[in-house]
């Protein structure tokens, strides 16, 4: 089994460190002192099903442990990973000064031969630079270089390690490439060997084509409201196409958001830019998502007149279901331009990290979604959570001064919810109440 460190440790790297241990491996994570504190006493930085526990399994078991000292975690290194999650500005261009400080930090400190393996989500060429960085500051250390493009997914990141569609290796030496596919093959997932650069561009154009689904679908979904379709029905037709297939991101909703998607975007706008190369598909997948956030109060400016001094209640915060991240999430963006349109926002939101917020609008934050209705006119579902499904929607209703649901996940049945009391909106369909098919649990959402 291998030795290995993993630097710059939140959500990705804390995954990553943790599922390579549990394969086996002798894993050392690199991270800021509280981060540290975190893990070592089992608890995942960011909430992810299963992570804590394989956390506190192998840190028992002397495999897993992490720190601060860099010069720890570089001892005895066959791998070293940097594998943070690379942030991004509000308009999901990649700030990579952090990776860079990684890669100085383990330059600096070097005291082997190592293979630098990179899974942080970076431009095209990225890799090759940061290994050139390594080797200045450390000439008489041979670093081979790979990168290893991690399609994790918040919410079932373990899950999506664990039963990967496959994992791909970017090496330009193809022994250093079967000494890395050799730490992923105790999975028995699908190994995809090339070449660097192939790697990350392709991990750009994956990103980018789901960032094309999305608007693709939403912009379907616009002209269904318009014109007595139903876009999940639509979708149903779309996926059953063998060319397509049933898990397309074909779901009417919000969009995408938290940076993860739209960095991709923006790295081909940037890379046809520098090399003139027009871009216009990528222009306008950036062009239907940048405006739609502002749907909901659009729709419920349709339903219910002025939201001056209306009271909305947002249901979820987080990025995604099934995580405590904020970073970026869209429901930021729509309780903004809720609050321009004069409404007050309560909220419930079980899971939302609400500290990585710096800029948080103003709201009322409540224990349960029974408080979050109290007075409102609209209720806004944006995020679900589990134990939705069961919730009394009868009781909800009965705390609003008015009956609207707005369901941008597209996730309640209608019919249950016209039981309740409500008038039930979804997203990409025109149709009432009485002429929604009955189901039992829709599933579908943004991104």
């Amino acid at each position: 089994m291998a030795n290995i460190c993993v630097t710059g440790i939140w959500h990705q790297g804390a995954v990553v460190s943790a599922c390579l241990a549990d394969l086996g491996h002798q894993v050392r994570g690199v991270c800021d002192q509280e981060t540290a504190r975190l893990l070592n006493n089992g608890k995942a930085p960011v909430y992810e099903p299963d992570l804590s526990e394989i956390i506190q399994r192998n840190y028992a078991a002397g495999r897993l442990k992490y720190t601060v000292d860099i010069r720890e975690g570089l001892e005895g290194a066959e791998f070293v990973f940097i594998s943070t999650d690379t942030p991004v500005d509000m308009q999901d261009e990649s700030d990579l000064s952090s990776i860079y400080a990684l890669a100085e930090d383990i330059g600096n400190n070097l005291a082997g031969n190592i293979v630098l393996c990179v899974t942080a989500q970076v431009p095209l060429g990225t890799s090759e630079e940061l290994a050139k960085t390594i080797k200045k500051l450390a000439p008489g250390f041979e670093c081979k270089v790979a990168y290893i493009p991690e399609f994790l997914r918040l919410g079932i990141a373990v899950e999506t390690f664990r039963n990967a569609d496959r994992f791909v290796i970017g090496c330009n030496d193809s022994q250093v490439s079967q000494r890395i596919a050799e730490l992923y093959r105790p999975l028995g997932r699908p190994l995809l060997q090339t070449d660097i650069r192939s790697a990350e561009m392709g991990k750009h154009a994956a990103n980018a084509f789901l960032s094309m689904s999305i608007s693709f679908i939403n912009e379907i979904a616009n002209l269904c409201e318009l014109l007595q379709a139903d876009a999940l029905e639509v979708a149903k037709i779309l996926k059953s196409d063998k060319r397509i297939g049933p898990y397309a991101f074909l779901s009417p909703g919000l969009g995408f958001a938290g940076g993860t998607l739209g960095r991709e975007i923006r790295a081909l706008q940037k890379f046809g830019r520098q090399y003139q190369i027009s871009m216009p598909l990528m222009d306008a997948v950036w062009r239907i998502n940048a405006e739609r956030y502002q749907l909901v109060g659009r729709r419920l400016t349709g339903i219910l007149g002025s939201l001056k001094d209306r009271k909305i209640g947002i249901l979820g915060l987080t990025y995604k279901a099934g995580t405590s991240t904020m970073r970026r999430a869209i429901s930021l963006d729509i309780i903004r331009d809720l609050l321009e349109h004069g409404a007050h926002i309560s909220s419930f939101a079980p899971l939302a990290n609400l500290d990585e917020v710096t800029d948080m609008p103003p709201i009322d934050l409540c224990k349960d979604p029974f408080e979050a209705a109290r007075g409102s006119s609209a209720l806004v579902l944006v995020t679900e959570w589990n134990g939705i499904e069961t919730l009394n929607w009868a009781k909800v209703k009965a705390n609003m001064v008015d009956d609207v649901m707005l369901d941008t996940r597209n996730l309640l049945d209608p019919i249950l919810m016209k039981k309740a009391g409500f008038r039930y909106f979804g997203i990409g369909s025109s149709c009432t109440e009485d002429q929604c098919l009955p189901m039992l649990f829709r599933t579908g959402g943004g991104s």
